[in-house]
């Protein structure tokens, strides 16, 4: 696989730190999650200054700072707050975010009966239709 098929989405955004203090960071969502390094030399170099796990993420949300557009990504361990320059930008990474945390979020286990059960139904369905 090529690496741009595996970095979904890059970009400039600014986090709130643990003092306080917003810190620009050069976002890049990856099937493994959203790294964030000083500058894109910074990840060309993999010298990461931090990673959100979204294999935790329970929830994407706006969330209203005083700095531009921010939202919050909630996973179970932690709550990280970013701000994106545009209402469009925030929006678009809200977006391939829960797209992102979709797939690895724990399976609905009322579900699973079901789709098992629709194997052997359209096993059961297909020797009649022969």
């Amino acid at each position: 696989m090529t690496p741009d098929l595996l970095n979904f989405k890059k970009g400039w955004m600014s986090k709130l730190d643990e003092s306080g203090e917003w810190k620009k960071h050069w976002f890049v969502l990856t099937d493994a999650g959203l790294k964030y390094y000083r500058d894109s030399s910074a990840e060309e170099k993999d010298n990461i200054d931090g990673e959100i796990d979204l294999k935790s993420c329970v929830k994407v949300s706006e969330f209203d700072v005083e700095k531009n557009y921010g939202f919050q990504i909630q996973t179970r361990e932690a709550v990280f707050t970013l701000s994106a320059m545009t209402a469009g930008i925030r929006r678009n990474w809200i977006e391939v975010l829960k797209k992102s945390i979709r797939p690895s979020s724990s399976p609905d286990l009322t579900q699973l009966p079901d789709s098992s059960s629709d194997k052997e139904n359209s096993h059961n369905r297909f020797p009649l239709s022969s």
